[in-house]
């Protein structure tokens, strides 16, 4: 049985294409801790940040706290909080002097910067408008209040942002002679009140540094700026970049993804107030251009009409953003981190470019109850396979629900277990875990810390190790329900595909699937009758994919895989779970856990028109249990809704194992310091770290 795990375990790796080890794809000079391929590989988030701006709290004190893990991350311009660059630059800077092994990374939002903050290099129309509206009347150029009539009122909106407290930023802009929007002829001004009974608004005149200016009726522009938040009670309203291909120029002729590029790369380079950093993470670095609704969407082409981005059927905001992300690769070079968000679709997709990703909470800020676990793996273990190198993605572990006020937030109570499946998802991924769910401070900490990420009360970050091997999903070792054949010539699950758009056809190494509109927005097929036996199925598919036509290669394509619509498997239709699929091929997992016995249809859907090859597809009636050992310990993942039993005797045989000695104030009942036997039984949606005793080293 062991050797059989050894060759399954090693195939699942192959076939994954697994990243190299943190340590393997490290450059020489790099010698960051987070890159030593030691687990768990923890830093701290953005309590580093909150607490430097404190100014009750001391840097030694501050220092104290924050160089007990690997490193920090935070907020150091004043790009989204107000005041963040007062103490945080000094605090952060000084700290990475006295601790190089540590990491220091900038988090920034990529989305939207406060228009107050160093507008400078920009220019009015590299910022993202709604659709607006013509002006009708002449405008005076004059300070304070001004009212406005205009074509549609409508188009402006007060009482908005996170907190509904704001009201639209408006660009007010000539149009030339063919009617477009001119932003190089400006001003932005504040709206106060709509009257959409007169198409009137009231604007406060002269704002972010502009001055007033004359504009003469029906040869004028009036346009709300795309906008989020604020994030923070003392925060202002942040103003999307326009990222898009199709974006307006400067007078030098350059784009905002240029722009953007340059003014980042200027604070890293030598004698840059971010020198010392060795990277950056941008915060909510989107894939589309901003919120769109029914009255008004963005305007990427600045041509006064709405276009959300979509430009001749291709989505220019997307593409922009690659070339942003180009650009600022190729400034900072090839060994600063640059990383984004990637736990939603909604994000980036600067595969090969960036170094990795954040998921702001595993598998989402909202799912404590963990329904994506596939998904959430399916993501990490593609950025580890397909990131620039050395590949490094972390968890933020986070989670957060709605609160009792308009645009407030609350933590949700979470159970000890799910705390350990989120950590536990990060090192079977070779992710690093940051958090803002903090467990309960010990006396006289500023900041508690995880016992999983210290070893308990040992203190030892980094505790496990070494992995010994990739993380194995033991499903895979149970028979596939789908092979039925004698292994020659088409395997029997492909034979099973079949789709009434698409042509599904074995081409002697994979199923080639070409729909018959290459312009199609998706191509659905569909694997019939696979056999359940209820309630657990895991699915495993290996596929790779041509890049969608007109796009850059680095956007991997969408994959969902879910049951087809039918009564019997109405239960299960809503659990239907995401992965990439690139020009590399790349195996994913989905469990399902809750099927109905008998069989089953399962919708592959794929977002483009261009052929998607799937090499294989294996189906187990199984949980997605997972362990992965490491040279000092020993990790365990039950997802599913009941208790499963592991076999430490056939993982792990002739070793011996410990439950760490935890804090009394985070969950001593499961980190009591016991000795484990050959066999142990995880409760569901649970995870279990596990120390090595040293006479089995």
């Amino acid at each position: 049985m062991y050797g059989r795990l050894l060759i399954v375990l090693a195939g699942w790796a192959a076939a994954t294409c697994a990243a190299p080890s943190a340590a393997s794809a490290q450059p020489s000079s790099w010698h960051l801790d987070v890159l030593a391929g030691r687990y768990p590989a923890a830093f701290f988030f953005r309590s580093a940040e909150g607490l430097a701006a404190n100014p009750r709290i001391e840097y030694h004190r501050w220092k104290g706290c924050f160089s007990r893990l690997m490193g920090i991350e935070g907020k150091v311009l004043d790009e989204e909080v107000p005041g963040r660059s007062l103490r945080n630059i000094e605090f952060f800077v000084r700290f990475k002097r006295q601790h190089p092994e540590q990491l220091v990374l900038l988090h920034y939002n990529g989305n939207a910067r406060d228009p107050r903050f160093q507008r400078e290099p920009f220019f009015a129309g590299h910022f993202l408008y709604y659709n607006g509206a013509r002006i009708l009347d002449d405008v005076p150029a004059e300070e304070g209040e001004t009212e406005i009539r205009v074509a549609d009122a409508t188009l402006f909106r007060t009482g908005i942002g996170r907190y509904r407290d704001k009201n639209d930023d408006v660009g007010l802009c000539l149009v030339d002679e063919d009617g477009r929007p001119d932003w190089h002829h400006s001003e932005q001004v504040q709206l106060v009140a709509v009257d959409a009974k007169r198409n009137v608004i009231r604007v406060r005149r002269a704002c972010y540094g502009t001055r007033p200016m004359a504009f003469p009726g029906g040869r004028a522009y009036a346009a709300a700026h795309v906008t989020e938040g604020p994030w923070g009670r003392q925060s202002h309203l942040l103003w999307f970049y326009n990222y898009s291909t199709a974006c307006p120029r400067d007078r030098q002729g350059r784009s905002c993804a240029e722009v953007h590029a340059d003014e980042l790369a200027r604070r890293f380079s030598s004698g840059g107030e971010l020198e010392a950093f060795d990277g950056i993470e941008f915060d909510v670095l989107h894939d589309r251009a901003g919120r769109r609704g029914k009255k008004r969407s963005p305007d990427c082409d600045a041509d006064g009409r709405v276009d959300g981005g979509i430009i001749d059927g291709m989505n220019t905001y997307g593409i922009g953003v690659i070339e942003f992300c180009q650009q600022l690769r190729k400034r900072l070079g090839p060994k600063r981190l640059i990383l984004a968000d990637g736990a939603s679709i909604a994000n980036q997709r600067a595969f090969g470019i960036l170094n990795g990703i954040e998921s702001e909470g595993f598998p989402h800020l909202s799912d404590w109850l963990l329904r994506d676990w596939s998904g959430g793996l399916n993501r990490h273990w593609f950025w580890a396979a397909n990131a620039h190198k050395p590949a490094f993605s972390y968890i933020n572990h986070k989670f957060t629900k709605a609160g009792p006020t308009p645009g407030s937030r609350v933590r949700p109570e979470v159970a000890w277990g799910v705390h350990r499946l989120v950590f536990a998802a990060a090192v079977f991924t070779d992710s690093a875990i940051c958090y803002s769910f903090t467990p309960p401070a010990e006396p006289g900490e500023l900041l508690g810390v995880w016992d999983e990420l210290r070893q308990g009360t040992d203190w030892r970050p980094g505790w496990l190790g070494r992995p010994l091997g990739p993380a194995v999903r033991l499903a895979t070792l149970e028979p596939d329900v789908l092979n039925d054949s004698d292994g020659a010539g088409q395997p029997a699950w492909a034979k099973r595909f079949h789709s009434d758009r698409a042509q599904c056809r074995w081409d002697g190494q994979a199923l080639r699937i070409t729909p018959s509109n290459p312009d199609a927005p998706s191509i659905r097929c569909v694997l019939a009758d696979v056999p359940c036996d209820g309630p657990d199925l895991f699915v495993s598919v290996a596929a790779r994919a041509e890049p969608r036509r007109g796009y850059p290669a680095e956007m991997a394509r969408l994959l969902w895989v879910g049951f087809a619509s039918s009564p019997r498997q109405a239960r299960t239709r809503a659990a239907r779970f995401m992965t990439w699929v690139g020009q590399r091929p790349f195996r994913s997992g989905f469990y399902f856990s809750n099927v109905s016995s008998g069989s089953a249809n399962l919708e592959l859907e794929i977002e483009g028109g261009q052929p998607v090859w799937i090499q294989s597809v294996q189906a187990y009636h199984h949980p997605d249990a997972i362990y992965r050992r490491f040279e000092h310990g020993l990790v365990l993942a039950n997802p599913s809704p009941r208790p499963y039993r592991f076999d430490l005797a056939r993982i792990a045989p002739g070793e011996r194992y410990r439950r760490l000695q935890g804090s009394p104030r985070q969950d001593p009942q499961t980190n009591n310091g016991a000795a484990v036997g050959g066999q142990i039984t995880l409760p569901a949606q649970d995870a279990l770290f596990l120390v090595r005793d040293d006479e089995s080293l």
